[in-house]
């Protein structure tokens, strides 16, 4: 198992998918150090220190939240896509080892996304608590950091069942549009939006407050349920 994690994360981050996420975690650094305003001066930004407390954790959170479901569609589309299967041949000759194989796959992609998720929420405490006056990282902080892991795990297997069954760019499609639905509609709305919010962890901020929608217990059961799902399908279609 350790050595078939090995194999996976030397795959996964290949010198384009290290350069992308490099590239992906400078611009989400300057995205959350832009929204906090550091650069007008600590005299400033001591006036209206609640609006500003406001902007600064919707605005951060909302681009680190963004940032880490579009990196998770990136590796479920990359590390499940067929270019990435060879190394399987080497590695397989059991359908046990097919499924450790499958498990290696999903550890390697579940670390690349924790670590940045880690990085962006310090890096957020780190400017918000020593650039500003008016900012002190929080235990709800901390949980609706949580809560995009959780929401980007989703679309990272989510993902990768669907680049499972359908390989190639246009896979990203439907995360996409889920994605996008999530972000634009209203929770209780009618139709498809009600379905997702029920079924994916999603924290949003905005003048009405904090609110994270849906059951946990329920977004738990979907994310098992999906992994399991990847897992299988793809020791199936291997086999095939």
């Amino acid at each position: 198992m350790r050595t078939m994690l090995k194999v996976q994360w030397h795959y996964l981050l290949d010198k384009t998918a290290t350069a992308f996420i490099g590239l992906f975690a400078v611009l989400v650094f300057l995205a959350v150090f832009m929204s906090s305003e550091a650069t007008l001066g600590m005299s400033v930004l001591d006036v209206d220190r609640i609006r500003r407390a406001f902007m600064y954790r919707s605005s951060a959170l909302m681009a680190i939240r963004l940032a880490s479901a579009v990196l998770a569609i990136f590796l479920g589309l990359h590390g499940w896509s067929r270019t990435q299967q060879r190394a399987c041949v080497f590695f397989v000759a059991s359908r046990r080892d097919i499924l450790a194989f499958g498990l290696a796959k999903a550890a390697a992609a579940a670390i690349v996304l924790v670590v940045f998720v880690s990085a962006a929420t310090l890096w957020y405490g780190v400017v918000g608590g020593y650039l500003t006056p008016y900012f002190a990282f929080s235990e709800l902080d901390g949980k609706l950091c949580v809560d995009i892991a959780l929401e980007a795990s989703f679309f990272l297997i989510a993902q990768g069942l669907v680049t499972t069954v359908f390989d190639g760019v246009f896979a990203a499609i439907p995360a996409f549009a889920v994605l996008w639905i999530l972000e634009s509609s209203t929770p209780g709305e009618a139709g498809w939006a009600t379905l997702l919010f029920g079924a994916i962890r999603h924290a949003r901020i905005d003048e009405a407050g904090i609110a994270t929608y849906g059951e946990p217990w329920r977004q738990a059961l979907v994310l098992v349920v999906a992994f399991v799902l990847s897992v299988i399908l793809f020791a199936w279609k291997d086999v095939n």
